[in-house]
């Protein structure tokens, strides 16, 4: 009976009442703690609009990550050999399927003086008693100067390489445009330079062979020293027979002039005889050293005057210092002998030598550059395929 209960237990049972309502509060604030924390972890998520895609965004990263190219270039080994092999192959059937081309060298200078000294003296004879004679090295000068603008001269060039041996053979079977290249290509082979400091000239022919290459040089600079010789002592000889000539007249017409004096001079002594005839003077009609004219000649008498005209028509003449000059300079030219045999319009500091070196194919740095070359090609293709694969 609830209203004979003690107040004891009454009080007992409010407090059981309270505990069971406190553990139930407790309860309810894990259970929001809880919720609140899995609505804090999940992602807010978007609506989804009909129509639209939400745009996938890759991580930015343009750097090439060295290590890892080199990663995949490991994996890519046999590809990326076999493809230095094929080019290094390539490389090779080039290097030792070229045409080879040495070059050959010589370096020139003015003449010296015994390669020159018959020109020399057919210059000097030529003229002849001068104030200012010219000098040794003026003509050395001039020869040089004609040797290097023939040497230079591409339609000399382009006569001696089109008439050579060495372009013939190699123009065989070509047609005309082929070998019109080819000899260009052999002009533009041969270089002519100058020292800038110095007189000195550099020769330079390239050929297929360094013997041929030698051999042509050698030629071209012995043809281009005849040529030029031929056309000076050519000018010598026609100037010493024109010389010899003049000299010639000039001697004739002083002869003439002596020999017209002596015709008058032994006219009017026959006519002093013919009047000494006439007048009958045998004798000198004068005393002492008096001197006569032409018009007075008759007073030396007819025995002096007939030993005066056999005298002098029997006399040589009196040609002067002069004509004797000018025969001298005619005998020493008559007598000069013109020999260009050992001329030179230049003299050697380094004559055409065998070519030690190889101009081209360069047979090592050709493999290396083909191996190298095949190594980059392969590492590009590696790059490009890794990149593809990444964005897949």
């Amino acid at each position: 009976m609830l209203l004979g209960a003690s107040p004891k237990g009454g009080s007992m049972c409010k407090k059981y009442t309270r505990a069971l309502l406190f553990n139930k509060y407790i309860k309810f604030q894990l259970i929001g703690m809880s919720m609140s924390d899995k609505e804090q972890i999940q992602p807010h998520l978007q609506p989804v609009i009909s129509g639209y895609y939400p745009m996938y965004q890759a991580p930015k990263n343009d750097e090439i990550d060295l290590f890892d190219l080199i990663v995949q270039i490991w994996k890519k080994k046999y590809w990326v050999i076999g493809c230095i092999l094929a080019t290094t192959l390539v490389a090779a059937v080039y290097a030792f399927t070229a045409k080879e081309q040495w070059t050959a060298t010589a370096v020139v200078d003015i003449p010296s003086f015994d390669t020159m000294d018959n020109y020399y003296q057919g210059a000097r004879l030529l003229e002849g008693n001068v104030d200012k004679p010219t000098s040794s090295e003026e003509v050395a000068n001039k020869f040089f100067k004609q040797f290097i603008s023939q040497a230079g001269s591409y339609n000399e060039l382009s006569r001696f390489i089109s008439e050579s041996d060495y372009f013939k053979k190699l123009a065989e079977g070509k047609n005309e445009q082929s070998k019109a290249n080819l000899l260009n290509e052999l002009i533009d082979n041969m270089k002519l330079t100058k020292n800038l400091e110095s007189s000195i000239y550099s020769f330079s022919l390239s050929a297929t062979t360094p013997s041929q290459a030698k051999s042509l040089l050698e030629k071209y600079i012995d043809g281009v020293n005849a040529n030029v010789s031929q056309i000076w002592y050519a000018q010598l000889i026609s100037q010493i027979k024109n010389k010899k000539q003049t000299l010639k007249n000039q001697m004739a017409a002083i002869k003439k002039v002596a020999e017209e004096q002596r015709q008058e001079e032994v006219k009017n002594i026959k006519m002093a005889l013919t009047i000494a005839e006439r007048t009958n003077i045998q004798k000198p009609a004068i005393t002492g050293l008096t001197q006569l004219d032409s018009n007075r000649l008759f007073l030396l008498g007819k025995d002096a005057l007939s030993a005066m005209s056999e005298s002098i028509e029997k006399q040589p003449l009196t040609l002067g210092d002069f004509y004797y000059d000018l025969q001298r300079q005619w005998i020493n030219l008559d007598n000069f002998k013109v020999d260009s045999t050992d001329a030179k319009g230049f003299s050697y500091l380094k004559s055409p030598t065998l070519p030690v070196n190889k101009d081209k194919p360069r047979k090592l740095l050709i493999l290396t550059f083909g191996s190298l070359f095949g190594l980059c090609v392969s590492s590009f293709l590696v790059l490009i395929y890794d990149g593809i694969k990444r964005r897949k």
